[in-house]
């Protein structure tokens, strides 16, 4: 049995609570074949639909620019979004998420919300409410 003095503590438990959360992310959106990184980056996409940077999008998900590379090679070949030449400024691409992007976020949503929805069944509606403002008051 593990000990209080592992189980109890914070890091562990939010890693826990983080690795369970991926887990079910993974088995609501199976037949789906997107990751969370993936998910991450489109609805990032779609809160800003003129389009972000790349390092736009690593700077969001608090990623490093090389996996948003790949990241966005794995969208773009699926047809989820564009990447272009920034006219202002040619080192940069700019990304911005397809018609066929937003259909699939629209397939893949109901999905991650039955992700989070067991994820959080222990907790009533208060309770979950609780738990998102006492984290995002953590990580602010």
């Amino acid at each position: 049995m593990l000990p209080d003095s592992i189980r109890c503590r914070l890091g562990y438990l939010l890693a826990k609570a983080h690795h369970r959360q991926l887990a079910l992310f993974d088995k609501h959106t199976a037949s789906l074949t997107v990751s969370g990184r993936e998910y991450a980056a489109l609805l990032a996409l779609e809160a800003n639909a003129d389009g972000l940077w790349q390092s736009d999008i690593a700077d969001l998900l608090g990623m490093d620019r090389t996996t948003v590379t790949y990241l966005v090679d794995g969208l773009e070949k699926r047809g989820w979004l564009t990447r272009s030449k920034d006219p202002a400024d040619r080192r940069a691409h700019v990304i911005k998420l397809t018609p066929a992007g937003v259909d699939a976020l629209a397939e893949i949503r109901p999905a991650a919300r039955a992700s989070t929805d067991e994820l959080l069944s222990p907790l009533d509606e208060a309770e979950r409410a609780q738990l998102r403002d006492l984290l995002a008051r953590l990580i602010a």
